[in-house]
């Protein structure tokens, strides 16, 4: 027994936008709906918006991948890969931002910016949508981050500003692919939209 446990997931009660309904699906039902020869797997990543310090000015959630992992030190979303047990892609949202980053999901959005296609270390081929969702906070109002030390090392919550700059908080912020980027800044984009 290696005497980590994992963390048990929440229920999940999010709400669900109407735009986002294609990802109600498995991710078997989903490929089977919109088959690609340029992928055969699902990934997600999770943007979470906090604005409790000023509502005019959105900081984004980003966490570093271990040193032990691929991608080391890198920075990403919450996010992973859909397993068989996930009920749905939306289901694999939730779950991993509760697993990677101790959050729970109150609503979940259409993907933002342009479905990333690459190729994982193993040879598999992924299509990664990133998904704007609603955390829930804890009683004081707070978005109360508690990361996997297996997974992920530190989080920053950063601005657009410093997200285009590529530093936060005094560290660099070198991102797990520059299509990630793009896309954080597109959502960046979104949330003047949303107000």
């Amino acid at each position: 027994m290696s005497g980590i446990r994992e963390p048990l997931l929440p229920p999940h009660d999010f709400r669900i936008d109407p735009s986002a309904s294609p990802f109600t699906d498995s991710q078997a039902a989903y490929l089977s709906k919109h088959p690609d020869p340029q992928y055969d797997y699902i990934a997600t990543g999770a943007l979470v918006f906090d604005t409790s310090e000023n509502p005019s000015l959105p900081r984004i959630l980003l966490i570093q991948r271990s040193p032990d992992d691929s991608m080391p030190d890198r920075w990403e979303l919450p996010g992973g890969g859909c397993e068989d047990e996930d009920e749905s892609i939306l289901h694999t949202v939730a779950r991993e931002l509760w697993e990677e980053a101790g959050l729970r999901a109150k609503s979940i959005s259409r993907p933002v910016g342009k479905a990333h296609i690459f190729s994982s270390r193993s040879g598999k081929k992924i299509c990664k949508f990133n998904f704007p969702v609603e955390a829930a906070k804890d009683r004081q109002g707070r978005l109360d981050v508690r990361l996997n030390p297996n997974e992920h090392q530190r989080y920053v919550w950063a601005t657009e500003e410093e997200v285009r700059a590529r530093q936060s908080g005094g560290m660099e912020l070198s991102f797990t692919f520059e299509e990630l980027e793009h896309t954080i800044i597109e959502a960046f984009q979104e949330t003047q939209k949303w107000e």
